[in-house]
């Protein structure tokens, strides 16, 4: 649904024996989000179909006598791309880093700092990876498609508009996705801006008071100009303007005259459900050790 054609991966780690220090696994996170957005990845969500995996073994630790007293570590990092639903792993690749620090968290992060995006086992991993997960989307998209309709139909939009993003702008598919997730995110619009007008109608008939017109006239300035509710919204407002006699703002906002810059924003808001969605999930399985 971008511009751009981004290819949709969550990043996590592999269990393993001897666990990467706690106060590390965020640099460790960071560091592998930034090998996947440097070639091409959108690593936004933080669980995906398709994912960017890694893990990490201590091949060496010694200390230094100081002063100070310095701690280096060894590691061996795997990286993977896998599909996560059908325990595929599509590529993997192993390197070494080494990490020098006053404590073993800051070694370990000094190790990890040296994880290059560009190093060519990561770009060669990264390059098959992308290519297998773009041959799914381009066969596996007629099917991704019927079920965001199946989605659509229960009124379970968000979800039906997560499946739909996920489909990469450059994929066979990709046309396709932004047409029907235009009409889904068409369906979600309507049933959510009527949603808020319900709500704006049931506090101003509980109050009709200027309190209550404050609050009102801020869920009105919500509703989406191209909303199938908007002149209901309109005719309420009109109604407050009409009992309240002060100097609030209650004017809705004009529609988008634009064609092109009101499919921007539609296609933005759709991605925008999409990745909430998605943020929203909990990962369907914590064990991936079969990536080993």
């Amino acid at each position: 649904m971008a511009q751009e054609c981004d290819i949709p991966v969550a990043v996590v780690l592999v269990q393993q024996s001897e666990e990467v220090p706690e106060a590390s696994e965020q640099m460790f996170t960071n560091a592998l989000t930034r090998i996947a957005v440097s070639n091409g990845m959108n690593a936004e969500l933080p669980y995906a179909q398709f994912v960017l995996a890694a893990r990490c073994d201590m091949l060496d630790k010694s200390i230094v006598a100081g002063p100070p007293t310095k701690i280096c570590c060894n590691l061996g990092v795997t990286l993977y791309v896998a599909d996560l639903y059908n325990k595929k792993k599509f590529a993997s690749a192993y390197i070494e880093v080494n990490g020098v620090g006053n404590n073993e968290v800051k070694a370990y992060n000094n190790a990890f700092a040296q994880i290059r995006p560009q190093s060519a086992k990561v770009m060669q991993l990264l390059d098959t990876g992308k290519r297998k997960i773009m041959d799914y989307y381009n066969t596996q998209y007629p099917n991704i498609l019927k079920e965001a309709r199946r989605l659509a139909g229960l009124q379970q939009y968000e979800e039906a508009l997560a499946l739909v993003t996920a489909i990469p702008a450059c994929s066979k598919g990709g046309d396709q996705a932004i047409s029907e997730g235009l009409k889904i995110y068409t369906r979600y619009r309507d049933r959510y801006n009527l949603q808020l007008l319900t709500k704006a109608r049931g506090i101003w008939a509980a109050g009709q008071d200027q309190a209550s017109a404050r609050e009102v006239a801020e869920i009105l300035l919500n509703i989406d100009p191209e909303a199938a509710c908007y002149k209901e919204a309109l005719s309420l407002a009109s109604e407050i303007k009409k009992q309240v006699r002060n100097d609030l703002d209650l004017e809705m906002r004009e529609k988008y005259r634009d064609a092109v810059k009101l499919e921007e924003h539609r296609i933005a808001a759709i991605r925008a459900i999409g990745v909430a969605y998605g943020n929203g999930q909990k990962a369907k399985t914590t064990n991936i050790a079969w990536l080993r």
